[in-house]
């Protein structure tokens, strides 16, 4: 009795401390969040303005977001470059899924020479970082006259599309070949049964593949500071958003709860990105690790 007991007593504390440990972290991961949405919304511009009470406000102020929205800066405005930054970053989306299925449907079913050496190869650069390759991006595309939005799209697709392509071999590998032949045998041609079928039951690394080049372009400030900075009509939101915000001023105080409007709404088009993916994502994991659906 005395041992079920303290089995018992066991099991509570046990659960007692796992909630306990997933609170904190759950606390830890919504707080920022929390804290940029509030004081996007607070009229006192400055991080050291803003007291524990703002957490919890009275009153929300809109100050922030009718300055981003009406203001302007250097000749431009928040939605001109937001809408830089969406069709940036669609297209490099778009361009990425492409590339990527067809490199990975070449390595997974073409008998192409040295497949493997190359499968390995595109394996290894995907641990390269993202910043080592900004400087000769930025000098390679200078030399040929091409820092606009031409040259940022052929600077961002190849850093998520090699990382895609192998995503998309292991995925294509786990479809059965005969879905194809048999397609083929009923006529249709090889490029057909990879639009038809193959993209269809890999759907899953192409949400995987948008969001990557999608998320990834839309938030990259260094190399599209570098490539668009002379122009403020070509600016993008992360761009804009620093210089409406005052925050590479250092004449004046930064404008914080503009900032932190500024990146609420940026969130919105990621947020329903990932809300419409959330199936196709949990299913892409689900595939590469194995797991029948």
């Amino acid at each position: 009795m005395a041992r079920v007991r303290k089995y018992k007593i066991y099991k509570i504390i046990k659960l007692a401390v796992a909630y306990a440990v997933l609170t904190i972290m759950a606390i830890a991961s919504i707080f920022p969040l929390y804290y940029v949405f509030m004081t996007s919304f607070s009229n006192a511009p400055n991080l050291i303005s803003l007291a524990v009470s703002d957490l919890l406000p009275k009153r929300l102020y809109f100050i922030a977001y009718k300055e981003l929205f009406t203001g302007s800066s250097y000749g431009g405005s928040f939605l001109l470059w937001l809408r830089n930054s969406l069709i940036l970053a669609g297209t490099t989306a778009l361009i990425s899924v492409l590339l990527a299925l067809l490199t990975g449907y070449a390595l997974s079913r073409l008998n192409i020479p040295a497949k493997k050496t190359l499968a390995i190869f595109i394996y290894i650069v995907t641990f390269f970082p993202y910043t080592a390759t900004a400087v000769p991006l930025y000098l390679l595309f200078a030399k040929f006259h091409l820092l606009n939005y031409i040259g940022l799209i052929l600077a961002y697709t190849p850093g998520t599309s090699i990382f895609a392509a192998f995503i998309a071999k292991l995925a294509i590998d786990s479809i059965p070949t005969s879905y194809e032949e048999i397609a083929m045998i009923d006529g249709l041609s090889r490029f057909q049964v990879f639009l038809r079928i193959v993209m269809r039951l890999a759907m899953p690394v192409v949400a995987l593949t948008a969001i990557l080049g999608f998320s990834g372009a839309y938030l990259d400030f260094a190399l599209a500071y570098a490539f668009v900075f002379r122009s403020a009509k070509l600016w993008t939101a992360t761009i804009g958003l620093y210089y409406l915000a005052g925050l590479l001023n250092y004449a004046s105080a930064p404008a914080y709860n503009i900032f932190a409007a500024g990146a609420v709404v940026m969130g919105v088009p990621l947020m329903a990105l990932f809300i419409v993916s959330q199936r196709m994502m949990t299913r892409a994991y689900s595939n590469l690790a194995g797991v029948k659906q």
